[in-house]
């Protein structure tokens, strides 16, 4: 078996960040483990923190993944 390689999502919250989940849902090579965004959202779950605009709802493997802040540190 293959090792997954660990990647993050910067900006998680809006409409890119959203696709980018979306296309990395069930991809063999990744596994999503990190997303950032702005100061608002830092500090939350993924699903109090974004309001899914895209088809269906929140992935359930990321809804509880709690959302860092973006700044440099």
């Amino acid at each position: 078996m293959q090792t997954r390689i660990e990647v993050g999502i910067l900006g998680a919250t809006g409409m890119v960040g959203q696709h980018f989940i979306k296309f990395l849902q069930g991809h063999p090579w990744f596994d999503l483990r990190w997303l950032g965004a702005s100061d608002r959202s830092a500090g939350k779950k993924y699903r109090d923190a974004a309001l899914w605009h895209l088809a269906g709802a929140t992935p359930e493997s990321i809804a509880d993944l709690t959302v860092d802040d973006s700044k440099p540190g």
